[in-house]
């Protein structure tokens, strides 16, 4: 399971404690119910077992829309 405490954090620290514990969450993405935003930080947003949700934020160095997608 994977902890509550990696909310907020960009989606590349949240990968790399992930696996530190051993752990390879799946990564979903959600946008703004605003529209899609193109650019941006991807944080996580919510921890649900072992799937961490993201979504783009206007912060940070951004990165592409496609960036973090598998």
């Amino acid at each position: 399971m994977i902890p509550e405490a990696l909310l907020g954090m960009p989606l590349d620290a949240a990968l790399a404690l992930c696996r530190e514990a051993g752990i390879e969450p799946d990564v979903r993405r959600t946008d703004d119910p605003r529209g899609a935003r193109e650019t941006g930080t991807p944080r996580v947003v919510r921890v649900r077992g072992s799937e961490l949700t993201v979504s783009l934020f206007r912060d940070g160095a951004p990165v592409t829309r496609d960036h973090h997608e598998g």
